[in-house]
C-alpha cells in the first residue's frame, strides 16, 4: 500500500508486527514546523502503575468466574509474576467487582494480541473470544473439558486450575532457577 495523501498517518496495534533487522539504515530528516497554540488543556492524567498495559502485554494471565472469588486471585497473580505477565479477567469477573475494569478483555473490555494468553477459569464466550482471538498462542485451563473455549485453544488443560496453577508456576519457577 502507498499513502499518497499530503498528511500521512498510520497506527498500528501492540504486538501486530515483529521488529525485523534489514540491515539498511533509514535516513533522519530534521524537521521544523511551526503550530499554532493548542485549544486543548490536559487537567490530569490516570495511568495503571506497576504492570505493562494490557494492550502492550506480550505474555496475559487471564482468570474467570472458575476461581469462585476474589480472594483466590493471589494463585493466578503468582503464576503472572513467576512469567513476568499482566493480569487480565473475563467480564463477569470485573462485573462483579472482583477485579478493576481495566483488567477486562474481550468484546466490551479491551482487544488484546500477546504472544501467550493463558485462560484459567474461562468458558470462552464468544465476546470474550472476540477480544483474545488474535492472541499467538492460547493456552486454556478449564475443569470442564466442553468448555467452548477449548476450540479456541492451541493448548488446553482440562483439570482443576486450583490444582493446576500452583503446580504450573512452580515449575515455571524451577525452570528459571535452573537457566540460572
Amino acid at each position: 500500500m502507498r499513502l499518497t495523501s499530503p498528511v500521512k498517518v498510520l497506527s498500528l496495534a501492540g504486538n501486530t508486527l515483529q521488529p525485523e533487522q534489514t540491515g539498511s539504515e533509514a535516513p533522519v530528516e530534521a524537521l521544523s514546523i511551526a503550530l499554532p497554540a493548542s485549544r486543548i488543556q490536559v487537567r490530569s492524567v490516570s495511568k495503571v502503575e506497576g504492570t505493562v498495559p494490557l494492550p502492550e502485554a506480550e505474555v496475559v494471565v487471564s482468570g474467570g468466574r472458575g476461581l469462585k472469588g476474589p480472594e483466590h486471585w493471589g494463585i493466578l497473580e503468582e503464576l503472572a509474576k513467576a512469567l513476568g505477565a499482566t493480569t487480565a479477567c473475563s467480564r463477569p469477573v470485573a462485573d462483579a467487582g472482583w477485579r478493576p475494569h481495566h483488567e477486562h478483555v474481550g468484546q466490551t473490555g479491551i482487544a488484546i494480541r500477546p504472544n501467550l494468553y493463558i485462560a484459567a477459569g474461562i468458558s470462552g464466550a464468544i465476546q470474550h473470544l472476540a477480544g483474545v482471538n488474535s492472541s499467538k498462542t492460547i493456552v486454556v485451563i478449564n475443569k470442564d473439558p466442553e468448555a467452548p473455549f477449548f476450540k479456541a485453544a492451541d493448548y488446553g488443560v482440562v483439570g482443576d486450575l486450583f490444582e493446576v496453577l500452583p503446580r504450573l508456576t512452580a515449575a515455571v519457577k524451577k525452570f528459571k532457577e535452573n537457566r540460572g
